[in-house]
């Protein structure tokens, strides 16, 4: 029985010696990696397990009070007199929304193991992309892909850690955290929209 238990933990220990082996992450070099590829993790969904948003509806804040409570997290972006939320609880099932406000094209990126939302420009280089899901995480953190070049990016970090653009880093977005009662306080003066899918 002894013996048992010891293969069992050691085939279980081995399993784990790479974790990217089959997984289905992003990224066009997954040799290269800025940061220990050890610690690396597969997430458990897969490349786009967790839908990004592309396209985000949104509400008024009369039709969002039906199913947001007044201590749910928002995350909002401001770009002249138009202020976006985009609520905790939509980011918890998409991780990323790409969105557009005027000529301003960014991803706000969310990671609910961690709590972490960061916004970040989609134009890289000269380049529109939109970014997704990779199924992979850094130190529990969500490590977003673009789909133009499938380099992976680190939230933590902010900065691409694998592949075409390795090395270059994100152009950060501002963004304020807010709960939905400030929400509904504070942004009556302002043209607002909350995503909601």
């Amino acid at each position: 029985m002894i013996i048992w238990i010891v293969f069992f933990i050691a085939g279980i220990s081995c399993a784990d010696s790479d974790p990217l082996a089959g997984s289905q992450g992003g990224g066009s070099n997954s040799n290269e990696w800025l940061i220990p590829q050890n610690e690396v993790r597969d997430g458990g969904p897969g490349k786009d397990g967790i839908p990004s948003l592309t396209t985000p509806s949104f509400v008024d804040n009369a039709t969002a009070d039906a199913f947001m409570l007044d201590n749910d997290l928002i995350l909002a972006v401001k770009v002249g007199s138009e202020v976006r939320g985009y609520p905790h609880p939509i980011l918890d099932w998409h991780e990323i929304v790409n969105d557009v406000m005027g000529d301003n094209k960014f991803a706000v990126t969310y990671c609910p193991l961690t709590g972490t939302g960061i916004g970040w420009n989609r134009v890289v280089n000269g380049e529109e992309t939109t970014f997704g899901v990779s199924g992979l995480l850094y130190n529990t953190n969500l490590i977003p892909y673009d789909r133009k070049t499938d380099s992976n990016w680190s939230q933590m970090r902010n900065e691409c850690v694998n592949g075409e653009l390795m090395g270059d880093d994100a152009d950060l977005v501002h963004m304020v955290e807010m709960s939905w009662s400030t929400w509904k306080y504070r942004l009556r003066s302002f043209i607002w929209k909350l995503s909601l899918w």
